[in-house]
């Protein structure tokens, strides 16, 4: 703060006008445009280093271990280079060439695995967690999130789970956003990790709908068939949500005793066996509920869309007649419709204060 900016602020606390300490430095953010062309040019700039690796140094491709190595050390680096971030083009730099770097790494985990799809997928989530946790960039913890979420997924694939998958990220996702103002100093960072479920989540359940083939070009062998069904994967869901609506009714301070609870759990519980014939219900259900509690404008617009998509692509499949899916969606909008006209007359809204 210089002298002058001292002088006004002295003067505007005498005058009763301003409180508490000075206010320290703030650095001017650039304009949108600069921060796309800096971006561009970080992004340009680590595929033109890449090429240069690839090209000058061969032999780091024919070693799967050199290609380890190397990307071990690209990461390496981003991390400082992002630990450090001087502007946008810097922090786009390290984020490319991070990325990069994860290529070879996980080129080399392939190799070293034979190929062995459950083993691979499941090093490669290995490999995102900590990346996920420790690396100083909002959009490279969304991106590994969301690729450990992906790759679990692909190697459940494998292993004949891949139903319960779902229920296991809406879940964490879950614990996220209800704990995201209870740690201020990793605020941030659960948030990224948030979006990174959250996208993962609403990806996972449209491969469900339309059937993991959209996917399954990654897998080579058949999938096995196990204990795990569709319908338990929808019963798992069903639990988190009411896990989510009861722990948001907690902090609203109702008890399960009083009457807004009990209706609330039961249009819950009513909402989740629909959506066990119109799958996804539950999923935007509770993504809207998150954002809602959140007062997150980002999670109630994906919430509304994919609420919006999942019930549109019911619709439209073709697997059972146009009268189970009118029912089925009937059932929702009367319950729903239920529950906005409940909920005024058990929680009655007072007046506004009219301000002048």
């Amino acid at each position: 703060m210089s002298k002058y900016t001292e002088q006004i602020w002295t003067t505007l606390q005498q005058a009763g006008i301003a409180q508490g300490d000075k206010p320290g430095k703030t650095s001017l953010a650039s304009p949108w445009y600069v921060k796309l062309l800096l971006a561009f040019s970080g992004w340009l700039a680590a595929i033109f280093i890449l090429g240069f690796i690839v090209a000058g140094f061969q032999f780091v491709f024919r070693n799967s271990l050199v290609a380890g190595l190397v990307g071990a050390m690209m990461i390496g680096g981003a991390f400082a280079i992002l630990r450090v971030r001087f502007n946008e083009f810097v922090e786009h730099l390290g984020l490319a060439t991070s990325l990069a770097g994860q290529a070879l790494v996980i080129y080399t985990i392939f190799e070293v695995t034979s190929h062995n799809e459950t083993a691979s997928w499941l090093l490669v989530a290995l490999l995102e967690i900590p990346l996920a946790i420790f690396m100083p960039n909002f959009v490279h913890r969304v991106f590994s999130s969301f690729t450990v979420a992906i790759a679990f997924y692909i190697a459940s694939l494998e292993m004949g789970i891949s139903y319960v998958v779902g229920g296991i990220v809406m879940f964490i996702a879950a614990l996220c956003w209800l704990n995201e103002f209870s740690y201020p100093q990793h605020m941030k960072k659960i948030r990224a990790m948030g979006y990174g479920l959250i996208l993962a989540l609403v990806a996972l359940k449209c491969t469900f709908l339309f059937g993991s083939g959209t996917i399954g070009w990654l897998v080579s062998k058949k999938h096995p068939e196990t204990w795990a069904q569709p319908w338990i994967g929808e019963i798992f869901m069903g639990l988190v949500a009411i896990y989510v609506v009861w722990n948001i009714l907690q902090r609203y301070g109702q008890s399960a005793s009083k009457q807004l609870s009990i209706i609330t759990l039961l249009g819950t519980i009513l909402v989740c066996a629909v959506s066990m014939k119109a799958q996804g219900i539950t999923v935007g259900m509770v993504i809207l509920l998150l954002g809602f509690f959140g007062a997150n404008r980002i999670l109630l617009g994906l919430g509304i869309t994919s609420l919006l998509f999942y019930i549109s692509s019911y619709y439209y499949l073709l697997d059972t007649t146009l009268l189970d899916k009118s029912q089925s969606l009937l059932v929702v909008g009367l319950v729903l419709l239920g529950v906005r006209w409940l909920v005024p007359r058990i929680v009655p809204m007072g007046k506004e204060t009219q301000h002048v």
